[in-house]
């Protein structure tokens, strides 16, 4: 929902804040009062492109800021889809590209037929795509075969094994070292176990000593366990050096083999630029490559006939969403048809026409048909596209028509119609004004209007007005309840004269507005 609006040095208006609320909020002035500058204001709020004639003059900057207040998943909505323009024609939606295409799946419910037709799509571009990488390879092949099967067998004869760079690694290092490693171990077991004072045997006297001891005063008892596992572990060190230096020699031609294998790792990396693990899972690869190429008719043919599946699928998708469009077409023309009469377009005729085949060239994104909303607004008369003949007016009553079409299906939170009361008086007044309260009931609509009966269903009523002072003109937007908002129905009644005629005639519309639309 839209909370705030505050404008700052654009056009005519100094700076204005406006606190909108929930279901209907009008906008009153008279004529030339500046009542398009606040719908102005939030074009450029929803991405209006300003200019510099924009600024109020003697201002550094024109700013409209809008605050909007979400609830559940409707946080993510930006830009266009915050709000949607019913007024001129700038701003109306039914003149975007696709806008009948659009419409027509939503009465009709058919934006899930469209996804899957979208999805059949783009495995049929996949599909494509994958054949053109089939092609390119398979024309390469030839330059790449011998250098396939020479891989293929470099890596054979190789029988590289994950991890095998680490170990060689290791067994270079102790091959290279084994004098010198044979004698820092034998130092080592000298001073464990096998010279004059060795540690074993010091840790058995001290382990025999201490039981002694701890004999006579078990307050020692605590020390025996850590003195005999150090022994323990002593011993088995001894072992483990006296087992490696039982294995350990120098042996040239090990390291020399180990060596010659490093080289051979290093230069298969180096050609290839792949590592070990790579070059592992490349040969599988190589195997599929190369069955592919020699088998270049099956492989070509195989991804010829999933784009040709492909093809079929999206085609079918689009003739079933082109059935379900022209069905819709049908149903919805003459309800929309119905819903004008009370609008003043009682002789005016909305359809929509679906046109389209199954060819590859018309499967765009939308789908394989064009939909065009056509619009006769007298009888006798063919049937032409909405926005080339339908005034500003008849535009958004149309629109207000389709909104209430829509009233269970949109999911836009913010309507906003200028001019939907062009032309009109009485008893069609009295129609639009209650369409506009039956949306009003699920979402917020802002309405630019100059007839009473409409502003006296409002839930909020703001005034805009055009004041000079000091040689410079201004335009106001201010909140106008009670007495203020009688004296401006009466003025919308009456214009200059406002009697207490037009003031009782102004509370009776007040009055006569449904319960909770009007504030007093």
């Amino acid at each position: 929902m839209l909370e705030r609006l505050i404008i700052r040095e654009l056009a005519l208006v100094e700076r204005a804040e406006i606190a909108f609320g929930p279901g209907l909020n009008v906008l009153t002035g008279e004529t030339g009062a500046g009542k398009t500058l606040v719908i102005d204001a939030m074009n450029l709020v929803v991405g209006e492109r300003a200019t510099a004639e924009s600024i109020r003059h003697g201002g550094a900057a024109a700013v409209a800021e809008a605050e909007f207040r979400f609830a559940g998943e409707g946080a993510e909505r930006i830009g266009r889809l915050l709000s949607e323009m019913h007024g001129q024609h700038e701003h109306q939606s039914l003149l975007r590209p696709q806008a009948g295409l659009l419409t027509l799946d939503r009465l009709g419910e058919l934006e899930e037929p469209r996804r899957r037709y979208a999805e059949a799509r783009a495995g049929w571009r996949e599909a494509e795509a994958e054949l053109e990488q089939v092609r390119a390879a398979l024309a390469g092949f030839a330059e790449r075969h011998d250098y396939l099967l020479h891989a293929t067998r470099e890596l054979a004869e190789a029988k590289l094994m994950a991890g095998e760079e680490e170990r060689l690694s290791g067994d270079a290092a102790r091959l290279a070292h084994a004098d010198r490693l044979r004698e820092l171990t034998g130092q080592a077991l000298e001073r464990l176990s096998e010279g004059e004072g060795a540690a074993l045997s010091a840790l058995s006297d001290a382990t025999h000593a201490l039981e002694q001891a701890a004999a006579l005063d078990p307050a020692l008892d605590p020390h025996l366990a850590p003195l005999r596992e150090t022994g323990i572990a002593a011993a088995e060190v001894a072992r483990a050096l006296a087992g490696y230096a039982d294995r350990l020699e120098a042996d040239p031609a090990a390291l020399e083999s180990v060596e010659a294998r490093r080289d051979l790792i290093a230069r298969l990396t180096r050609k290839y630029r792949r590592g070990v693990a790579e070059l592992i899972a490349w040969v599988p690869e190589i195997a599929a490559e190369i069955a592919a190429g020699e088998d270049a008719e099956g492989t070509l043919a195989a991804a010829e006939e999933r784009v040709a599946s492909a093809r079929r699928a999206c085609l079918a998708a689009g003739e079933s969403l082109g059935r379900k469009r022209r069905a819709a077409a049908a149903a919805w023309g003459p309800k929309l048809t119905r819903e004008l009469a009370p609008l003043g377009l009682g002789r005016a005729r909305l359809e929509f026409v679906v046109s389209g085949a199954a060819d590859d060239e018309r499967a765009r994104p939308l789908g394989l048909d064009d939909v065009e909303l056509r619009f006769a607004p007298n009888p006798g008369e063919p049937s032409r596209p909405l926005q080339r003949i339908a005034s500003g007016g008849e535009l958004s009553r149309v629109m207000l028509a389709l909104k209430v079409a829509l009233d269970a299906l949109d999911r836009v939170d913010l309507l906003i119609f200028d001019e939907v009361d062009s032309g009109i008086g009485g008893a069609v007044a009295q129609a639009v004004g209650e369409r506009l309260r039956r949306l009003a009931r699920h979402r917020q609509i802002v309405c630019v209007t100059h007839l009473p009966m409409i502003a006296a269903l409002a839930q909020r009523h703001f005034r805009v007005t055009k004041t000079v002072s000091g040689g410079r003109t201004s335009v106001r937007v201010e909140p106008v309840e009670g007495e203020a908002r009688v004296a401006e129905l009466a003025r919308m009644l009456a214009g200059d004269r406002v009697t207490e005629t037009t003031r009782r005639q102004a509370r009776e519309l007040l009055e006569g507005a449904p319960s909770g639309s009007a504030t007093r």
